[in-house]
């Protein structure tokens, strides 16, 4: 397994591994995350988390284009993203055609674009990927590259941002109804969203 603190060598990984999986920092834990075209990649976490992972997992972009290409969003969804990303909110949203089912099921993909420097510069070199908390279930999700390792988890590469803050995770807004709906509390207060939405 590669432990790096450089996203470049985490994302060539990603990009030229089939089925790899890797575990990397976000503004909140530590994730896990392949390709999302990556069938194989995508199935090793489900092996790596157990059944958790099987109920969906968030998708990174780094991007509102990127966010294009995999999602339908409206005008007005735009602009509330526009308010809150890059940051700790993923957004439930109608997804295109062609995605993983277990990244769109019911039709349905969670976007988010996180400010962590190192996940956002991988996103940027390896296009999309997983973000699924970097833990097996059942524990706490991981905040440092060495309790990741400590799992013992089937991983191809740890990129190593240092401590994460942890505490809450992202807010989780279902953006496929109006006024949006709160899926999971986080730390963007849903209040503040909705405050933000009514003025749309």
């Amino acid at each position: 397994m590669l432990l790096t603190k450089d996203a470049h060598e985490a994302a060539a990984v990603l990009a030229g591994t089939p089925g790899a999986v890797i575990a990397y920092p976000t503004e909140t834990y530590y994730g896990l995350g392949s390709r999302i075209a990556d069938g194989a990649g995508i199935g090793r976490i489900v092996a790596i988390k157990g059944r958790e992972a099987s109920k969906g997992m968030i998708v990174l972009v780094s991007s509102m284009e990127e966010a294009l290409a995999l999602a339908v969003i409206d005008a007005r969804q735009q602009g509330l993203l526009g308010l809150f990303w890059p940051g700790p909110l993923s957004a439930l949203l109608e997804a295109r055609p062609g995605m993983h089912p277990l990244l769109a099921p019911g039709g349905r993909v969670a976007l988010r674009i996180s400010p962590h420097p190192l996940a956002l510069a991988l996103v940027r070199e390896a296009g999309p990927v997983t973000s699924t908390s970097a833990n097996p279930s059942g524990l706490p999700p991981a905040t440092g590259a060495a309790e990741v390792v400590s799992f013992g988890l089937a991983l191809d590469a740890v990129l190593d941002g240092g401590k994460t803050p942890g505490g809450l995770p992202s807010t989780l807004v279902d953006l496929t109804v109006w006024p949006p709906a709160c899926l999971r509390e986080g730390v963007v207060p849903a209040r503040t969203v909705m405050e933000k939405a009514a003025g749309l």
